[in-house]
């Protein structure tokens, strides 16, 4: 006969049981109150305040007594690529007329360094669009010329417009331009905001901003002001021209300059150094990986949803929460260690493609065939209605009652579903045939915005989100056989107009020295995949675009329709191949 114990042990056990979760939520605020202070700045690249959160994370590694992962130390640095300084060289010249950065001209922070010369082409907005029956350069011939264009597109504030009315298409972004420049044989772009939509503000021409990536998009690219060009090119009248597009949804492209002009941009790569985190709670040669990004958008860097730049983007749930539960969830497995080695890290360089996470892949710090999961938490702060999401639970095929036997302890409403594929760090695993699982509590309207901050996080039940991966390591580790990893078709699904998929995977973190694009993967049944593409290969012609980084690549996908055949070059092991792919529709 089972005896029931004894009251006093069952009050015993309901007190120790409340005083953890109330030590948990309690380091859990503290952890998140750090790292998304106003002091951190953001944690934004190459600032202090992510140094200071690196420091602070393996402070609390070594507290818990963590083994450092990096041959006695927590840290793993590497350099990266971040802005570009102006040098003093940048200019814009016709005969005896010279125009710098202090008077009416700015290079474009993804421009390639170098020196253009030649006559110069009107080329309307820079557009080539077969969709709406458009290309400024079919009346005119810009191979080796400099092309100037507009900003913007035709009929931008005209609802009846063929450019989808007042919505912006993808050839608005500047980088669109320069890519159809590029395709068209341009040696160099200028690029000028329209007088009719400019109002009656002076233009100031901002400077390229040093707190983003760099990536060179092949020639020389400027800013110039309606002033300039008007020095430039007396007799051409940009404001009349500019109304016979708009008023017409016609080109009226034309060679303004047969005399040679020459445009120089004097622009030097910078970097700076940024530092993964990891300690290790030491078991046998199995290995589980639990990790969570702790840097953010600093003041609004690149992909801040803010509308003015500035302000300091705390990223209390992003992902200040992740790093905490990974804390907390830590100091679980440390307090009754299980029978695998856990290795936790805080990756750096997630906002900006994924780059901590490529790192520590690439230079693991035990055996990387011995991973039997990676999990990922990344926002996991906001939990409504007692829910939880994971994904990835299609690559692993015991992935499900895994989960649904771990969220049983803690009263989660898990949903799990999805595969590997997706913008966060478990991603870099996926691509090396590691089954994982990424924890998510859902988008909301902070999401890369400075009003991400501590006092909106959930911490109550955020406690259950560290519990849960405690409690699903453990299940991880008592499952006695390996997982049984399983590669992810994604379905093709229906895109939007001239918007293809090639099914490969880019690698953010590769040097900025590199032209062309080099894969950190192909999706799984993919173009890519299909013509024979892999993991390190380097993408350098698609169709008739030259690859020189993704947004090449981007282009590249408008241009083309899915069903499309397109001839692919590609390099490996310093070899150059050619193959051709089918295009696919998006299912972005």
């Amino acid at each position: 006969m089972r005896r029931n114990p004894p009251w006093a042990m069952v009050a015993l056990l309901l007190l120790t049981a409340g005083l953890a979760a109330a030590n948990t939520e309690e380091n859990l605020r503290a952890h998140v109150g750090y790292l998304a202070d106003d002091a951190r700045q953001g944690r934004g690249i190459g600032t202090p305040g992510l140094r200071e959160a690196a420091d602070y994370i393996a402070a609390e590694f070594r507290s818990m007594g963590l083994k450092p992962a990096f041959e006695g130390s927590f840290f793993q640095p590497f350099e990266m690529g971040w802005g570009v300084a102006l040098g003093p060289a940048n200019h814009v010249k016709l005969g005896e007329a010279r125009f710098d950065t202090s008077k009416g001209i700015m290079p474009l922070g993804f421009s390639s360094a170098a020196t253009a010369r030649g006559a110069v082409v009107f080329a309307g907005y820079g557009i080539t669009a077969p969709e709406y029956e458009y290309d400024d350069f079919a009346e005119v011939q810009a191979e080796g010329k400099i092309v100037l264009c507009m900003t913007g597109e035709p009929g931008e504030f005209d609802t009846t417009s063929v450019f989808e009315g007042v919505s912006y298409t993808t050839h608005v972004t500047l980088r669109a331009k320069v890519s159809n420049a590029k395709l068209h044989g341009a040696t160099a772009l200028l690029v000028v905001e329209g007088p009719i939509y400019a109002g009656t503000a002076a233009e100031v021409l901002k400077p390229p901003r040093s707190d983003e990536p760099y990536m060179d998009c092949g020639i020389p690219a400027m800013r110039v002001t309606r002033a300039t060009v008007s020095a430039l090119f007396p007799e051409f009248d940009l404001e009349s021209v500019q109304r016979f597009i708009d008023a017409n949804t016609a080109p009226r492209s034309l060679e303004l300059k047969s005399d040679t002009v020459e445009v120089a941009v004097d622009i030097s790569r910078e970097t700076v150094e940024v530092r993964n985190v990891a300690g290790i709670i030491p078991g046998d040669s199995d290995v589980i990986v639990i990790g969570a990004h702790y840097d953010h958008l600093g003041l609004g860097q690149s992909g801040s949803l803010d509308e003015k730049p500035g302000e300091v983007h705390n990223g209390a749930d992003d992902n200040a929460s992740g790093v905490a539960s990974i804390l907390e969830a830590a100091r679980i497995l440390k307090a009754e260690p299980i029978a695998a080695s856990v290795l936790v890290v805080a990756f750096t360089a997630e906002e900006v493609g994924l780059g901590g996470s490529r790192q520590i892949v690439d230079h693991f710090p035990l055996s990387l065939d011995h991973v039997r999961i990676m999990m990922n938490l990344d926002m996991v702060g906001r939990v409504r209605e007692n829910k939880l999401t994971v994904i990835g639970c299609k690559t692993a095929e015991e992935f499900p009652s895994l989960v649904d036997s771990a969220a049983a302890k803690t009263g989660l409403e898990v949903t799990c579903k999805g595969d590997g594929y997706g913008p966060s760090d478990h991603m870099n695993f996926y691509l090396v045939d590691k089954p994982v699982l990424f924890l998510f509590t859902g988008a909301h309207e902070d999401y890369h915005r400075s009003s991400d901050d501590a006092d909106k996080i959930n911490y109550a039940d955020m406690t259950r989100v560290a519990n849960f991966t405690a409690d699903l390591t453990r299940a991880v580790d008592a499952h006695e056989q390996p997982l049984t990893f399983v590669k992810v078709s994604e379905p093709a699904q229906k895109g939007g107009r001239f918007r293809s998929s090639f099914g490969s995977i880019p690698d953010f973190s590769q040097p900025d020295s590199l032209l062309g694009m080099r894969l950190s993967g192909v999706r799984e049944g993919g173009p890519a995949a299909q013509a024979g593409l892999t993991r390190g290969d380097l993408l350098r012609r698609l169709g008739k675009v030259t690859i020189n980084n993704i947004y090449d690549l981007t282009y590249a996908l408008q241009i083309y329709a899915p069903g499309d055949t397109v001839i692919v070059e590609f390099v490996r092991e310093d070899e150059l191949h050619s193959t051709t792919a089918i295009l696919q529709p998006s299912t972005r």
